[in-house]
């Protein structure tokens, strides 16, 4: 080429196409992000951009995929397919390099590899734990206490998911007739504004707190892609920190989400989370039967307790005036035997003495005492018991066992 030569748009533009041809006559691998995405007339058209560290667009270019070639990729990805053709995802893809003149630089996807994809997903999803776990979040929800009976229940959810409806009917449908009052407060459940709306329905039931026993947060069923919109630390963040326990059912059988990993409980399905509300009411029921069969029990123990003692009463009441009167005629028995006893111990005491009176009477009697010989002496009307008394110029008596002499002067 002459160093002044100039060329026109077009002479340049195919230029670069017979560049690019030469280069990549073969299809590339390359890994970007999808920005953009839009469906026309079954082709997809892809606005595809890379970013540094700081989140800045280093590289940005069009992609499409042609109707025909969306058919292969449906036919080999199934469902997964669509969960990969999301805004933000990053994706791996197998692209023909195309130039044209009149539109420029375009990449046709041939292929998609979903491995990649996940792999990034998880590589992101670490990097979002490392960040709860310095915040200190990852165990606040955990640590709230699940009440008793859930039953004013607030529901994230879309209105038009089955998962919600399944949910709905379940705790409607239950066959032990309890009754709940689920408030659906609408979110998406998937695509870019999953974020923003689950994120702002936290923080207004949390301004209601005081209305609600438990929030549940479920959708339908989806593959693995589906389940990294909840893989997002903002909604994770909101979850850790509610003041009532958060209860997940986002309805993936294998894998738990962020989300999940911060609520209180996960369980698999929304008819999962349904049924463990329903068991907790039955487990309530089966409590407070159990209180009253016990409280039953007790009080006919008490009672019966009480009815013996008393029967015992009413029978001391009957029985222990004829066993006072038993005990006071035993003493009184006892008592007056004692007391002849001590009469009788007495009269035979008196009768010994008065055998002893009588024998010493008998013994001092004057005439047994002038039998053996002795004399009473008798003067002036008295009896001489010393010779120094008689008065020999008088007349006295002697007095003899079997007489008495007179003596004159």
């Amino acid at each position: 080429m002459a160093q002044n030569e100039t060329f026109t748009l077009f002479d340049l533009n195919e230029y670069l196409k017979r560049v690019i041809a030469l280069n990549f006559p073969e299809p590339v691998w390359i890994s970007c992000e999808i920005a953009q995405i839009k469906n026309a007339r079954g082709n997809y058209y892809l606005d595809l951009v890379q970013q540094n560290d700081k989140e800045e667009v280093i590289a940005q270019s069009q992609a499409a995929i042609w109707y025909k070639s969306y058919l292969f990729l449906k036919a080999k990805l199934g469902d997964l397919l669509n969960s990969l053709l999301q805004e933000g995802t990053q994706i791996k893809i197998k692209v023909n390099v195309e130039f044209n003149e009149r539109y420029g630089l375009k990449l046709i996807i041939e292929d998609i590899d979903p491995a990649y994809t996940l792999g990034q997903m998880e590589i992101s999803r670490q990097k979002i734990l490392e960040r709860l776990k310095t915040a200190g979040v990852t165990e606040m929800n955990k640590n709230v206490s699940m009440p008793r009976v859930i039953q004013r229940i607030a529901v994230i959810s879309s209105d038009t998911a089955a998962g919600f409806k399944d949910f709905t009917a379940h705790l409607e449908e239950n066959k032990y007739g309890y009754h709940f009052n689920p408030t659906l407060f609408p979110a998406a459940m998937q695509g870019q504004n999953t974020e923003k709306e689950v994120v702002s329905q936290l923080q207004e039931i949390k301004q209601q707190k005081q209305n609600f026993d438990a929030v549940v947060i479920i959708r339908g069923g989806g593959s693995k892609l589906d389940l990294a919109y909840f893989d997002n630390y903002n909604i994770g963040y909101a979850i850790a920190t509610m003041p009532i326990p958060v209860l997940t059912g986002i309805g993936h059988e294998i894998d738990l989400s962020i989300a999940d990993l911060m609520a209180h409980l996960s369980l698999k399905t929304p008819t999962a989370v349904a049924d463990y509300i329903v068991e907790q009411a039955l487990h309530f029921e089966s409590q407070l039967d159990e209180l009253h069969h016990q409280t039953k029990l007790l009080a006919g123990y008490r009672l019966q307790q009480a009815a013996l003692q008393l029967e015992n009463y009413i029978f001391q009441i009957q029985t222990r005036p004829r066993e006072v009167i038993r005990f006071a005629s035993h003493q009184l028995d006892t008592s007056w035997n004692d007391l002849i006893q001590a009469i009788d111990n007495s009269l035979k005491n008196h009768q010994k003495e008065l055998t002893s009176i009588g024998t010493a009477l008998h013994l001092s009697d004057p005439s047994h005492i002038l039998k053996r010989g002795f004399v009473m002496v008798r003067q002036q009307d008295q009896y001489i018991g010393r010779s120094t008394d008689l008065d020999k110029g008088k007349e006295m008596s002697l007095t003899f066992y079997d007489g008495t002499i007179e003596i004159q002067k």
